[in-house]
């Protein structure tokens, strides 16, 4: 549930300034043109972030990899395609769930993915190199604790809505159990 910001009864104008996801935003801009500055036109610091987080664990899902980057579902997909016609990834059948992809890097994106890591430590170092060092670990410590409580809710919603899926699938069986055994009338009697 929502926090209040404010135990006034008049709300306050609403202010970028003071605006933890807008600013969030502009931190992630500057992380973002920093590394295209850097890198040009080749892969882009999300797409980045797909390569790395596949280099890191090779042979993830798709839906690992969404969890794994925090990129929705058909974003990625949407990368996944671009990013397999470039060459930099491969997708096989999985051999633990046949409705799955395995991906992994191909060696164009091994060479990408080497080649920008540089680019995204500046990046990195272009938000902390604003801060002062004695707040650049507990700066880091805090987007860790968002990221895994992100990480968490969005588990608790993917459990929830299988629960819901269950709940709805066993409904319907007990429905038509229902309806199929219930005893017939006879007519005219």
């Amino acid at each position: 549930m929502p926090r209040s910001t404010s135990d006034q009864t008049e709300p306050e104008p609403y202010r970028l300034s003071a605006s933890a996801s807008h600013l969030l935003h502009r931190a992630e801009q500057l992380a973002s043109d920093r590394f295209a500055q850097l890198v040009g036109e080749s892969v882009t610091l999300r797409q980045f972030a797909v390569l790395a987080a596949i280099a890191e664990t090779p042979g993830l899902s798709q839906s690992d990899l969404g969890r794994a980057t925090g990129i929705d579902r058909s974003t990625l997909a949407e990368m996944i395609g671009r990013l397999e016609k470039r060459g930099f990834i491969t997708r096989t059948a999985s051999a633990s769930d046949a409705r799955a992809y395995s991906v992994r890097l191909a060696a164009a994106g091994a060479t990408i993915l080497s080649g920008a890591t540089h680019h995204a430590r500046a990046a990195d170092a272009a938000i902390l190199d604003l801060l002062p060092r004695t707040k650049r670990r507990a700066f880091l410590a805090i987007l860790e604790r968002i990221a895994k409580l992100s990480d968490e809710l969005a588990e608790k919603a993917e459990r929830n809505v299988r629960r819901q899926a269950k709940r709805e699938a066993k409904a319907r069986r007990s429905g038509k159990k229902g309806q199929a055994g219930a005893p017939r009338r006879k007519r005219g009697g």
